[in-house]
Formats: structure tokens, sequence, C-alpha cells
């Protein structure tokens, strides 16, 4: 493995020309709701009518199959996860952005409740 694929981050990216988000997993996670629903618009049976009816059991078929392969995808993904965690390639020990910014905001929280405590404070004793 690429020393650059070493990240969670890294490995969760997936470059899929037909959907926007570029998250892999966000991405694997939409095809497979995609193809469920698929499947479940086929469900009503509106005719009796034979053809309609091989049709639809076709469609079902094929979508089935495509769910099952969004359902690979996604295990293909928790598995190399694993793989790289268990094996140490996954870079996972130090600070990220995401927390770093997330300790920020919790500071700047607690900042506020306590100016909304001194208020309350302050607002007792003048009534």
């Amino acid at each position: 493995m690429d020393a650059s694929q070493r990240s969670s981050g890294a490995l969760l990216v997936g470059f899929i020309p037909d959907i926007r988000s570029s998250d892999r997993a966000g991405a694997d996670v939409a095809q497979l709701l995609r193809q469920f629903e698929n499947i479940i618009a086929l469900a009503p049976v509106e005719g009796a009518n034979r053809n309609t009816t091989a049709v639809e059991a076709y469609q079902m078929e094929v979508g089935t199959a495509a769910l099952v392969r969004a359902a690979e995808d996604i295990l293909s993904l928790t598995r190399s996860l694993k793989e790289a965690w268990l094996f140490g390639q996954l870079d996972t020990i130090g600070e990220s952005k995401a927390e770093a910014k997330t300790e920020e905001c919790a500071k700047s929280v607690v900042e506020g409740l306590g100016r909304l405590m001194e208020n309350k404070e302050k607002l007792k004793r003048v009534a």
C-alpha cells in the first residue's frame, strides 16, 4: 500500500464520476439505498399480464444483483480499513484537523455558557 493511502480519509475517498460526493463510504451507501429503492418500486403488482410480470421479475433479478454488488463494495471498504488498522498501516495516531476544530468549538461553547451564567447571576442580583 502506498504511503499516501495509509489514512482513513484516503481509503474512504473514491472517485466515482456519476455521484457528486467524493466520499467513498457515502457513495457506497447511496448506491445500496438506490438499488433497494429500485427493487421496492417494482413490488406492487398492478397487472396480471404474464409479460408485465416476466419483465418485472427480470428487473428484480437485475436489481438484486446490483444490490448484492453494492453490499460487496461496502464489505470491501470495511475489509480494507480493517486490514490497514490491524497491520498498522492506518495512520490514526495524532491530532486531526476535525478533532482540533471540535476542541476549538467546544471551548467557545464553554466560554459562552460561562458568560451566560455570569449574566444570569448579575440579573439575579439586580432584581
